[in-house]
């Protein structure tokens, strides 16, 4: 006759019944734990200044890219919008390289575009995202703006 009771010869066989039914479940935890750890690719924009200058005002941006490879070239469509709202001006931003895992800092002038007629500015979209296994979708949906400035920045 089979017995459940283990009669101190190793584990009962509800013990290990008990076990096999929840390996699964471990299982199925840890990898779901792995992939919460795995960051998802992003690059950051950050408005950080708007200094006005003798002809116009002039941005300073923060960017740091995660999108796990390094740019060798990124771009991004810019819309200027006055303080009643209607756009003031739409360019292209090249910031050039942005390697995976920096942070860097750059400024743009915009000659006849003083800063107090800057109310707004919006990534209208990507121009260029160029690097190994990136898209130009893929920098896209990855962007995060931001401002510490008195103007407002976002997508």
């Amino acid at each position: 006759m089979f017995s459940l009771r283990s009669h101190g010869r190793g584990p009962t066989l509800a013990f290990m019944v008990a076990l096999a039914a929840t390996a699964p479940t471990m299982a199925q935890d840890t990898s779901a734990e792995a992939s919460a750890s795995t960051p998802s690719p992003s690059l950051s924009l950050e408005l950080n200044r708007a200094i006005a200058t003798d002809n116009g005002c002039r941005l300073g941006f923060v960017t740091t890219n995660k999108m796990g490879a390094d740019l060798s070239k990124a771009a991004f469509e810019i819309v200027l919008f006055n303080p009643k709202g209607l756009i003031e001006r739409l360019l292209v931003l090249d910031f050039g390289a942005m390697p995976d895992g920096r942070t860097k800092v750059r400024e743009f002038n915009l000659p006849g575009s003083p800063c107090d007629s800057i109310d707004r500015v919006l990534v209208n979209g990507v121009s260029a995202c160029e690097g190994d296994g990136v898209s130009k979708e893929a920098c896209a949906s990855a962007i995060q703006a931001s401002s510490r400035a008195d103007i407002e920045f976002g997508l």
